[in-house]
């Protein structure tokens, strides 16, 4: 009997030992396929990923920071020779030298301005030709007759060899009180 025992306990220690429930320690993975039925097909697109190399997003915000400090120079320095530009509806497609003169005019009006990122994300499609930062914030100013104002913004900044080309601002307007 004594050896009928110690077979069963060994049996029973072999069991329990290549049991297929985990343990406290054991992780599974409980998360299931899913299967997302989209209303239209996607077409061959860009292939984005994430921009592992964060030189574009230093590029940008440093852009943003030269904005609130009205450094014209380092955001010329930012900036290729010819930029195109859409701001709330407004195109623009010049020169460096005219960008400036436009952001020097506008930012004349103002007492002062302050960008708040909220968030960044650096992109590049599959074939390295587009590379481009969206950068999410929030703008306060003061104009020149001491009015305050706010206004959340998103940023589309297109770059290449470490040049801004291209800069598309799409704004969140606030209702009026």
């Amino acid at each position: 009997m004594k050896k009928y025992l110690s077979i069963i306990a060994c049996a029973a220690l072999l069991a329990a030992c290549s049991s297929s429930t985990p343990n406290s320690e054991e992780t599974v993975d409980t998360s299931a396929v899913v299967d997302t039925k989209f209303p239209s097909a996607k077409q061959k697109g860009q292939d984005w990923e994430i921009n592992k190399d964060d030189a574009n997003t230093v590029i940008a915000l440093n852009a943003l920071k030269s904005i609130e400090r009205k450094d014209y120079k380092a955001i010329g320095d930012d900036t290729a020779d010819s930029v195109k530009s859409e701001i709330d509806g407004l195109k623009f497609n010049g020169t460096k030298a005219e960008m400036m003169k436009a952001n020097k005019d506008f930012f004349a009006t103002l007492r002062s301005i302050k960008i708040v990122p909220n968030d960044w994300l650096s992109v590049v499609n599959k074939d390295k030709s587009q590379e481009w930062v969206r950068v999410w914030y929030s703008q306060y100013w003061e104009d020149m007759q001491g009015k305050r104002d706010s206004i959340n913004v998103f940023n589309d900044i297109r770059l290449r060899s470490g040049k801004i080309t291209e800069w598309n601002e799409y704004l969140q307007h606030f209702p009026k009180p």
